[in-house]
């Protein structure tokens, strides 16, 4: 009785399947990535300036966050209608803590200074004093002073030099810094506000 040519050719297709198979078994499988996996870059709300954002040493994100267009105002500074704020993160989906608490009296708590050497500096003030400050400094472009750190802030200078262990974005910094008002016409309102009573905090 002849053998036709497909029932020859049904046992080596039926081994070359389940080799196939078998190959792909022993494939790693990739896995699917979570969307909360991705890295977190900065605290600030998704159409707000950036000025400045990095991570510390901890892990936690630090960011300079201000209104849509607050680098774009061509006024002075201290009409600047806008809002800014520091935030830090843990970056695991908690609200982030924010300084002032009110980001429109970011003018009472943030201030510009510019060093002998022409270099711009930027302060974030409690009523204390001042507990953070910026610069352009490519390899220390944040410092704390742990004394005037807001209460319950997880935020704290360590043994190395730098306040950051990566920068995520400082394009933004000096034009933001720019914004701020000068620290001598900043000195003066805060002592007038102290004349009258009145506190910052």
């Amino acid at each position: 009785m002849p053998v036709s040519r497909q029932s020859l050719f049904r046992p080596a297709l039926l081994l070359l399947g389940t080799l196939a198979l078998q190959a792909c078994a022993q494939q790693p499988t990739q896995p699917n990535p979570s969307p909360n996996a991705a890295q977190l870059t900065h605290a600030c709300q998704p159409t707000e300036t950036v000025g400045f954002s990095c991570e510390l040493q901890d892990g936690q994100v630090l960011s300079l966050c201000a209104s849509p267009g607050f680098n774009d105002f061509k006024g002075k500074p201290a009409d600047n209608p806008g809002y800014a704020y520091v935030a830090i993160t843990s970056g695991q989906g908690n609200a982030p803590y924010t300084y002032p608490p009110n980001p429109q009296d970011y003018k009472k708590h943030m201030y510009f200074w510019v060093s002998m050497s022409a270099a711009p500096h930027m302060f974030v003030s409690t009523e204390k004093g001042a507990f953070l400050h910026l610069s352009l400094d490519i390899d220390s472009p944040a410092d704390v002073t742990n004394e005037y750190v807001p209460k319950g802030w997880p935020l704290a200078s360590s043994e190395t030099r730098s306040l950051c262990t990566s920068q995520f974005n400082r394009d933004h910094l000096d034009p933001f810094m720019a914004q701020m008002v000068k620290k001598a016409d900043w000195e003066k309102d805060r002592q007038s506000t102290a004349r009258k009573g009145g506190s910052v905090r």
